[in-house]
């Protein structure tokens, strides 16, 4: 599913969008990975927000089990001045969102990044290292990975079956 939603509480009017959610198998521990996509947002210089006080103060209980998250939420509250690249208020909230729909370990949320050359790229690639530590600190099924690692990953594991496609991704991208 594309731009699928999921509520952090009924407070809010407008639930965040995650980029892409494959749902997995009814039965399954893990009931959802949620993927969080990134290109060339992350190095367009634009502000992104803070994380509202109202998420700190009317989502109270939901912070319970993620200490490492609430004190990466507080440090952004009402404004990020913190990060440059990495917009980990929306990171916070597509957690919120999926730990109430799907419990805390129900759910995997995949930051998927295009990773540049020089200091953005250094500064992004040390933003979402933080954010991780963070998550996994909180037992977060958190994971990052930049699109020139995926495509690199599909060249190893599918170029004799799709050499003109692969090609196609790999100079492009790579």
């Amino acid at each position: 599913m594309f731009e699928e939603k999921y509520p952090v509480n009924e407070a809010f009017e407008m639930p965040p969008n995650i980029d892409v959610v494959i749902h997995n198998r009814d039965g399954s521990r893990i009931k959802r990975l949620a993927i969080e996509c990134k290109f060339t947002e992350a190095y367009g210089g634009y502000k992104h927000t803070g994380l509202k006080t109202r998420y700190l103060t009317e989502c109270a209980p939901m912070w319970d089990d993620i200490p490492h998250l609430l004190e990466l939420g507080r440090s952004i509250t009402p404004d990020d001045h913190r990060f440059q690249h990495l917009h980990p208020a929306q990171l916070i909230k597509h957690v919120l969102g999926l730990k109430r729909a799907f419990g805390k370990g129900g759910f995997r949320l995949l930051y998927l990044w295009y990773d540049v050359l020089g200091p953005d790229g250094s500064r992004h690639h040390a933003e979402v290292e933080e954010f991780s530590v963070a998550a996994k600190e909180d037992g977060i099924l958190f994971h990052s990975l930049t699109y020139q690692e995926l495509i690199l990953g599909m060249a190893e594991k599918l170029g004799d079956d799709h050499p003109e496609y692969v090609q196609y991704l790999t100079n492009r991208y790579v």
